[in-house]
C-alpha cells in the first residue's frame, strides 16, 4: 500500500476509485461548514477523475454510512439552531415525523439517484469471502466499515480517497488523501 498526496495523482482513463464517506459529504453536504481548501482539492481530483472517465466505485455500505451521515449530521445543525434537544429520543420520537425529515430524505433522494447512481458504479462487496480474523486484527484503530472497504476494494484494484486518518490501517489498497497524519505516516 501506498499513501498518495491528493495534488500530486493523475488519474488515468483505466483508474478506479472508492471515496470515503468524508468525500462524499464534502462534495454534497453544502451545511458542513468545511474548509474551503479541503473541499477544492477532493472536488478537483473527482473533476479529474471524471474528465478521463476513469471509474468511481460504492458500495451499499457506502451508501448506507453516507445516508445516516448526512441525516445525524444536518439533525445536529437544526437542533441547535431550534433549540431541539440533541437526544436519540427526539430524534427517533419527533425529528424523524417531521417536515424537515421529509426534506432531508427528499434532498438525499435527489443527490443519490441524480448525482451519486449516475456517474458512480455500484459493486457487491463479496462479504461472505472477507477474512474476518484480520478486520478484528487492531482493535485499538478498529473501524469495521474502513476495513470493509479496504478489502472490497482491494478484489477491484481502486484507489481509496479520504481524509480519515484512521485508513493508516487499511493496508489492502492505495489511499489517496491531503490528510498530513495519513502522509507522514
Amino acid at each position: 500500500m501506498s499513501i498518495i498526496d491528493i495534488t500530486l495523482h493523475q488519474p488515468r482513463e483505466d483508474g478506479r476509485y472508492f471515496l470515503d464517506c468524508n468525500v462524499l459529504m464534502y462534495m454534497f453536504y453544502p451545511n458542513g461548514g468545511y474548509a474551503s481548501d479541503l473541499v477544492y482539492d477532493y472536488s478537483a481530483l473527482i473533476t479529474r477523475i471524471v474528465n478521463v472517465s476513469a471509474k468511481i466505485y460504492i458500495t451499499d455500505v457506502l451508501i448506507s454510512e453516507f445516508i445516516n451521515t448526512y441525516i445525524q449530521t444536518e439533525f445536529h445543525r437544526l437542533a441547535s439552531l431550534n433549540g431541539w434537544p440533541h437526544t436519540k429520543s427526539y430524534f427517533k420520537h419527533t425529528f424523524k415525523f417531521s417536515t424537515e425529515y421529509e426534506d432531508i430524505l427528499q434532498e438525499l433522494r435527489c443527490i443519490i439517484m441524480r448525482q451519486i447512481l449516475p456517474v458512480f458504479t455500484l459493486v457487491d462487496s463479496k462479504f461472505s469471502e472477507m477474512d474476518f480474523d484480520s478486520i478484528f486484527d487492531n482493535p485499538t484503530t478498529f473501524d469495521f466499515n474502513d476495513r470493509y472497504y479496504g478489502y472490497s476494494m482491494k478484489s477491484l484494484g481502486a484507489y481509496i480517497v479520504t481524509n480519515d486518518a484512521d485508513f493508516s490501517d487499511v493496508t489492502q489498497c492505495n489511499i489517496i488523501t491531503r490528510n498530513q497524519a495519513l502522509l507522514c505516516s
